[in-house]
């Protein structure tokens, strides 16, 4: 494998940087804290020195054809990156001539920043992942159903159908499949089998409820008014974006931030001041989660595999592919479960993936054969090897075994039940990531005691609604 760009990036791309490093369309981030490690999360992102093609008529060229073909890829975890490095040279051999240059992106990073410098520069790999919540990249990736309507190899049944119909995107006045999915993710909640057994406590069931969770939460905190010394039921559970508790508990309240029509902010309405204030109780009540203030005066630092695994924290929340597995491994027993529920009120958890996709205006200017690497990656075979590797694929027949890679979990089955049923993206009017920045500000000061839940409301409704009109006039 090549990694001949990077020589490329360093030698010349210092001054645009800066120029790339401009507004963002992406989601708002949770509150920056130790503990949010979002993957949706809000990057640089640049004004296009190359503006977004009409997807193209797709070429009768062959895709045996040679010549380099460059993808950009995503943070991954090491077994999972090797995998798709194993991947690539078997598709070297069945396409001869064909030489992969794969470019990964190294965590904490993501590879928005890479994007967007790589944009500005007018030189743009072949093939990319992009993600749920990487809007701005969405008018570079070429239409992918041309492609599907004729492949017999890769169909969208095959996929769950939440995370494939997201990746059918408006682009300008019409709609493209920017993506195949590669992996998609739910919120779960991961607990410490030993603190929850050494508490008198049952281990929860997928049913229970958000009652019921404050109680079994009460009985594993011991919170002190020193955040050095406490030790929490939960972490990641009050925000309101990312793979954190806070943002499904807000939906199954019956709660939505902004209106059907992306003109108001309802977070006034009724059931968006009731999940407010369940959450907060969270924090200031019950002390079963840390507010961002008291997370930061903790002394815990790192990953939230990490700090779960200083027995801190007896529970955490987040996507699956963070489960406390492989490097990040636990000196005890684990498991996960779905999130509790609001009796009476519509079931829900945040969902999350990434897709590879063909690029309007790749180098290699061969799409079919940036089609053909991009079925490597997800195709039943790829998908296959990536499962093998950890990740929860979106590929559904890929996916049936997966469980059996998170050991010493046996609740794994249950996120198949979410991503069928009831897993979903937030309501996305235009401009609503930078509304989103102002009420996850404003919310951040309620959680740490600087104001009150109609305080809040007070200042971020109007100025989230001001940004909405201005986006939505543009």
């Amino acid at each position: 494998m090549r990694h001949t760009r990077r020589g490329f990036m360093e030698a010349g791309l210092v001054g645009i940087a800066a120029v790339a490093c401009g507004g963002s369309e992406a989601p708002a981030a949770a509150p920056a804290t130790a503990a949010t490690k979002a993957p949706a999360a809000a990057a640089p992102t640049a004004a296009p020195a190359v503006q977004p093609t009409v997807a193209p008529t797709i070429a009768p060229i062959k895709a045996t054809s040679a010549g380099p073909i460059w993808i950009l890829d995503h943070p991954l975890q090491l077994p999972v990156r090797k995998a798709l490095e194993g991947r690539v040279a078997e598709f070297e051999k069945a396409f001869p001539g064909a030489k992969v240059e794969y470019e990964g992106v190294v965590e904490p990073n993501d590879n928005q920043e890479k994007f967007a410098i790589l944009l500005a520069a007018g030189t743009m790999p072949d093939a990319s992942v992009t993600h749920t919540g990487f809007m701005q990249q969405w008018p570079h990736f070429s239409d992918l159903k041309p492609y599907l309507a004729k492949d017999t190899k890769i169909k969208a049944d095959d996929f769950f159908p939440t995370i494939f119909k997201a990746f059918d995107v408006q682009v300008g006045t019409g709609t493209r499949q920017i993506g195949i999915p590669r992996e998609v993710h739910a919120t779960v909640l991961y607990y410490a089998k030993n603190a929850v057994s050494a508490a008198g406590l049952k281990e929860p069931g997928k049913d229970w409820t958000h009652t019921e969770f404050v109680d079994w939460a009460m009985k594993l905190s011991d919170w002190k008014d020193n955040p050095q010394e406490a030790k929490w039921a939960a972490h990641n559970v009050t925000a309101l974006s990312g793979a954190s508790m806070g943002l499904p508990i807000f939906w199954e309240f019956g709660a939505e931030f902004f209106s059907p029509d992306g003109k108001s902010c309802i977070i006034d309405q009724q059931p968006a001041r009731d999940a407010f204030q369940y959450l907060v109780d969270l924090v200031s009540k019950h002390h079963i989660t840390p507010s961002p203030a008291e997370l930061t005066a903790s002394g815990l630092t790192g990953s939230q595999q990490g700090m779960f695994g200083t027995g801190r924290f007896r529970s955490y929340a987040s996507n699956q592919n963070t489960a406390p597995v492989g490097t990040n491994t636990v000196q005890f027993d684990w498991d996960l479960q779905l999130l509790p529920q609001v009796p009476g009120k519509k079931r829900a958890t945040r969902m999350a993936g990434n897709a590879y996709g063909v690029i309007t205006t790749g180098k290699n200017k061969n799409p079919d054969l940036a089609w053909e690497l991009v079925k490597y990656f997800v195709g039943d075979d790829g998908s296959t090897v990536q499962m093998q590797a950890g990740n929860f694929m979106a590929n559904k027949k890929a996916t049936e075994k997966w469980p059996e890679t998170r050991a010493p979990a046996k609740n794994g089955k249950v996120v198949f039940e979410a991503m069928d049923g009831y897993a979903r993206l937030e309501h996305r009017p235009k401009g609503w990531d930078k509304a989103m920045v102002v009420i996850n500000r404003e919310w951040t000061k309620v959680l740490n005691g600087e104001q009150s839940i109609g305080g809040m409301i007070s200042v971020a409704k109007p100025e989230a609604e001001a940004i909405l009109k201005t986006e939505q006039e543009r």
